[in-house]
């Protein structure tokens, strides 16, 4: 049998992630409490799409302040300057990819590889509304269901991949802890034991099955790298593997153990998502594992093992964001954590400056699992 098409394969995907009853809006019950029925679909699937978590106005701010820091990106790797001839204002936190397919650009006539930034690091310090979505009070409520009361951060980032230029993402699962030796998820069938934690991706834009994030349904029971194995080939059409589509304001939660990828954007509309990710406590204290996020720009590593310091120094940036987001939303009713955390939890000029000071910024303390 034929190879199906491109958008054939898209369009099956689509209709069979549909089929999963894993999409709708967060709904509480009356304990503050995720319905059961979400939180059952999340642990068999691994992962869920809240839909219209984000208003407009949050949706605007993002993109606004995303497309000022797109618009001060450098030039080139290694470069403090961008195309306006200005300072970079964040130097170091952009990853940039020139991607082969869509590498050439018709600039006034001529052509030329322009560097295309496919991720931004630690946002919470770029951006204001970055941090206040970080403690939306319904996302906070959601976490609290899923890792409990006293969950604690992983780490953020902004991925962007350009309308007809964002390169593909591999096949990968980020849990790299808790497994057991044959590679079973030490996590229970109902979330219960030892997690990876989640990526929550927030959109503000639209993510189609042709630029979104793809994930194979199940698949966070399993770790494919047990026993000397490998995951599936960069760009490899996964028969089971569906999109996981997005409008404007949605949210993504998928498991870190989960089968997830993307292919390159050929489409002629961008995808971005930042990714906020939390852990149980736990789950994280006392740890020992390799550390890839807790650097400016991913690529390097380090063994580690989580102690009560370093998690809880890390948790005041739940604290921080919340009361930036009180200050900006009086009328809301802001999340209050129960999480024990170092530190004062008031947003400030002062706290501004610890979390960005030089050689102790907040992400220095990132936990990967």
């Amino acid at each position: 049998m034929a190879e199906a098409s491109w958008e054939e394969y898209c369009a099956t995907g689509r209709a069979r992630a549909i089929a999963l009853g894993n999409r709708g809006p967060m709904k509480f019950d009356a304990s503050g409490r995720l319905h059961r029925d979400i939180i059952d679909a999340y642990n068999a699937n691994g992962f869920y799409v809240f839909t219209g978590v984000l208003d407009q106005q949050e949706i605007d701010e993002l993109t606004r302040e995303f497309d000022e820091l797109l618009d001060n990106a450098p030039v080139a790797r290694g470069a403090t300057i961008d195309k306006h001839g200005r300072d970079v204002e964040f130097p170091g936190y952009y990853s940039l990819a020139l991607d082969e397919v869509f590498r050439n650009h018709q600039v006034d006539g001529e052509s030329e590889n322009e560097a295309v930034v496919g991720l931004v690091s630690h946002p919470l310090m770029m951006m204001d509304s970055a941090l206040r979505v970080y403690a939306h009070p319904q996302i906070m409520k959601m976490v609290a269901s899923i890792n409990g009361d006293d969950f604690v951060p992983f780490h953020e980032s902004i991925f962007h991949k350009g309308a007809g230029e964002g390169p593909p993402t591999p096949w990968h699962q980020d849990g790299r802890t808790h497994w057991d030796e044959t590679g079973r998820a030490l996590e229970g069938s109902d979330g219960s034991g030892k997690t990876h934690g989640f990526n929550l991706s927030v959109s503000w834009s639209e993510c189609t099955p042709e630029n979104c994030l793809w994930v194979v349904p199940g698949s966070h029971k399993k770790w494919l790298l047990a026993n000397d194995g490998t995951f599936p080939k960069s760009n490899q059409r996964l028969d089971d593997a569906v999109p996981m589509t997005l409008n404007p304001g949605d949210c993504g939660m998928v498991s870190r153990s989960s089968l997830h990828g993307s292919y390159p954007n050929k489409s002629d509309t961008r995808r971005i998502t930042m990714v906020l990710g939390f852990h149980k406590r736990d789950s994280a204290i006392g740890a020992e594992t390799t550390n890839v996020h807790a650097f400016r720009l991913p690529g390097k590593q380090r063994q580690v093992k989580y102690d009560t310091e370093w998690v809880e120094t890390r948790a005041r940036m739940i604290a921080l964001a919340i009361d930036a987001r009180r200050q900006y939303y009086p009328d809301e009713e802001p999340y209050e954590y129960s999480g024990t955390y170092l530190g004062d939890g008031n947003w400030n000029a002062q706290s501004r400056a610890e979390i960005s000071q030089e050689g102790d910024e907040y992400w220095q303390r990132d936990i990967t699992l």
